[in-house]
Formats: C-alpha cells, structure tokens, sequence
C-alpha cells in the first residue's frame, strides 16, 4: 500500500521546502538541492509493493546463516571464494553508499522513493557485513584487491544525476549481480556460503526491480526511448574514463570461480570450471540484453548499452 493515493502524485514537485505530497505550506520555503523532482525520474510502478517485500524480508547476518556448516571447507576452495568476496565487496560498496547519497535529493513529495533506497542501504550494508563474516570465518580474509575494479567503481559513485546511476547501478551492475548471485548458488563450497548468497540474491532482485520499473517509466514517458538511451550511452562512455584496462571480469576472479565451479585448480576439475565460467559469461550478457529490452530500448541501442558495459565495467558493475 503506498503512504498516499497514487492520484496525489505530482508530475513536477517545487525545488523548496520540505513537504510531503498532500501537505499545505504556511509561508515562503527555503531553496533545497533536490535533483529528483520530476516523476519520470525517479517513480517506479511497483515502488510500493517492493518497499513491503523489502520490510518483510529482512534478515540478520549474526544469527540467519548456519556459519557452522562453513567450517572445513577444502584450503583451495576456501581461497578461491575469499579472491571472489574480496572483488564482490569492491562492488557492494557503490551499491551501499550511491543509494544513501541520493536519498536528502530526491524530493518527499516521492517518498516511497526515499522509502525503498532506505531498505536498499540496509541491504546492501548487510551484504558488506556478511561477506566479511564470511572471509574471516576460516581465518583467510581479504584477499588482493582489483584496482581496475576501484575506477570503475569511482565512476558511479560520483555519479550526481540520479537517472544515469540508477540506470548503472541498479539495472547493469546489480542485474549481473543477480546472475552471479545466482551462480554462486550452484558452485558454493559450502552450505552458509550458499545460504548467504540465497538471501542476498532475494534482494538483489528487489533492487533490479525497481530499477527495471523507474527506467521503464522514464522511457515511456519521454515519448522517445532511443534518444533517452543515448543519455545513457553518454554515461557509460564519460565512465570509461574512469578505467583503466578493464576488459572482462579481472582474470584471477575469473580463475577463482573456476576453481569453485569445478571443485579443484587442476586438471579435469579446472577444465570443467573453466566451461562453466564461459557459459555464465554468455548468460550474463543474454540476461543483461533482456532487461535492456524489458525497459523498453530497441534491439539496437540495447545492443550498444550492453556491449559498452562490458567495456566500461568489466561486466558487472
């Protein structure tokens, strides 16, 4: 249920004050540094129920995953999950702190808006923490961070137009995300690994959701999604300034999910991992093309989106 009836919502809101929709104002109010004023910017559809879903399932990362059942995981499976969970947080940290910058500049008259990058901050923050829980569990820990990884990430974080870092956060970098999620389901060495990446990818989805929905009104109502999307390509190009020589997933994430796909670093274990990690690539950027078509780009300029991505990011955020 949202906190007003749809009909109150503004298709414009006034850059002062701070007054939630269906509120009077009893004199002049002050300038604000809003940039989320307009609905097409900021409004999903489905705000409302994701915000719900976000508040029913929430979960503690103390006492919801069965750390016990980490405990003696092989060492060569073990260090290959902390190569992966050191780059994830990489990556978690863009998702954690984006949203929370955004929310005092989206205006209340949205507030279902401010309501959802809320419980997304939340999340996300419970991503960093169990990741770490995790990395310390068997006394590995953090492992080598990515230094393409760090400018790639740069380039989102001081992202300031609201549109362009959802469109990058929420619909590129957490919809692979989802994938991977999805992924380390099926390859984790252990069954708190897989509990954890079972929670997180429940909600990762939420996140994907709202992003797919908010990008899906703005294009339908700027009547034009093509010369929208070129906004976007203009994001993505100005980010890979940002980035070094980032072409692909960095080459020991990509070994380290080898490694766990196949069960081992050598051999037929790694032969097999080494196949499975291709055919992820291939479904990361078919799932990545469908959610570009789901909001509403041609086949064409999805096409574009998704190849400077991978350029631009290395394929996931």
């Amino acid at each position: 249920m949202s906190v007003l009836p749809y009909e109150t919502l503004p298709k414009e809101a006034d850059s002062v004050g701070i007054l939630f929709r269906g509120a009077d104002r009893d004199g002049p109010a002050p300038e604000m540094p809003y940039i989320g004023t307009r609905i097409d910017q900021v409004w999903a559809d489905n705000i409302a129920e994701l915000v719900e879903k976000a508040k029913r399932r929430q979960w503690n990362a103390s006492v919801d995953i069965p750390w016990a059942a980490g405990r003696g995981v092989p060492p060569v499976l073990e260090e290959a999950l902390a190569d992966v969970l050191t780059w994830m947080l990489q990556l978690e940290y863009a998702a954690w702190y984006v949203p929370a910058k955004f929310i005092p500049r989206i205006h209340p008259a949205y507030t279902e808006v401010g309501l959802f990058l809320s419980t997304q901050v939340m999340d996300e923050a419970r991503h960093v923490e169990v990741f770490l829980k995790r990395l310390y569990l068997n006394g590995v820990g953090l492992r080598t961070a990515s230094s393409t990884t760090e400018s790639s990430v740069k380039g989102l974080v001081f992202q300031d137009d609201f549109a362009r870092a959802s469109f990058l956060l929420h619909v590129l970098g957490e919809g692979t995300f989802k994938d991977l999620f999805h992924l380390l389901i099926e390859i984790a060495p252990d069954e708190a690994t897989r509990e954890i990446m079972v929670r997180s990818l429940e909600d990762e989805a939420r996140h994907v959701a709202y992003g797919v929905g908010r990008l899906r009104r703005q294009l339908s109502a700027a009547g034009d999604p093509d010369r929208v999307g070129e906004t976007f390509v203009e994001a993505l190009e100005s980010r890979l300034s940002f980035t070094y020589e980032v072409s692909g997933i960095p080459l020991h994430v990509q070994d380290a999910l080898a490694v766990l796909a196949g069960g081992g670093r050598e051999g037929p274990a790694l032969d097999r991992g080494r196949r499975r990690i291709r055919e992820f690539t291939d479904e990361l950027n078919r799932n990545r093309l469908r959610r570009l078509l789901e909001a509403g780009f041609s086949p064409k300029l999805a096409g574009q989106i998704a190849e400077l991505h991978i350029r631009s990011a290395g394929g996931l955020m």
